[in-house]
């Protein structure tokens, strides 16, 4: 994984409340750095997002 990969995902890790489950995957893709994974960390930052757990975000 190259330089600006690790520093987009740690900027994106740093604005989540609870970046357990983005860990888990995240880890995945660095095991094995493919689209396929690379799809799991996007459609897991997209679930973050939407259960509102960012910081700044209000939960309803």
């Amino acid at each position: 994984m190259d330089a600006g990969m690790i520093k987009k995902i740690d900027e994106v890790r740093s604005l989540l409340t609870d970046p357990g489950e983005f860990d888990k995957v995240v880890a995945k893709y660095e095991a094995d750095p493919c689209e396929e994974t690379l799809r799991a960390v996007i459609d897991q930052m997209t679930i973050e997002i939407a259960k509102r757990r960012v910081q700044g975000m209000e939960k309803e």
